[in-house]
């Protein structure tokens, strides 16, 4: 379950904020569900994410932190492992795009404990 929070509270709360545009990540965040959300005057403004040491927020407007870096060869990669071209079982599939969700955090500044 998400809950409502501000700009500020992200900022202010989280040391490595990043952003992306709406549905930049969506095969890449397949498997995560956001945490919090904020809203304006003008509706919903952007999901909120915590994963691998990287807050991501991904949406239309006023999201804080600098870009993500090579979202489209992560979200291709991502794309091609949930296709249905790829025969391995649904699971398999997860663990792939979490692994590369993994790496693409850890190129964006990240922290990963193993």
């Amino acid at each position: 379950m998400k809950v409502k929070t501000t700009r500020k509270a992200i900022v202010n709360g989280s040391y490595n904020v990043k952003c992306a545009g709406y549905c930049d990540l969506s095969y890449l965040l397949n498997n995560h569900s956001p945490i919090a959300y904020t809203c304006g005057v003008y509706g919903w403004n952007f999901d909120v994410y915590e994963v691998y040491g990287v807050t991501i927020c991904t949406g239309y407007r006023n999201m804080p932190g600098a870009r993500l870096q090579k979202i489209s060869e992560y979200e291709e990669k991502a794309r091609a492992i949930l296709s249905w071209e790829d025969k391995r079982p649904f699971e398999e599939k997860q663990i792939a795009v979490e692994n590369l969700l993994k790496e693409f955090c850890k190129l964006n500044g990240g922290v990963i404990y193993e």
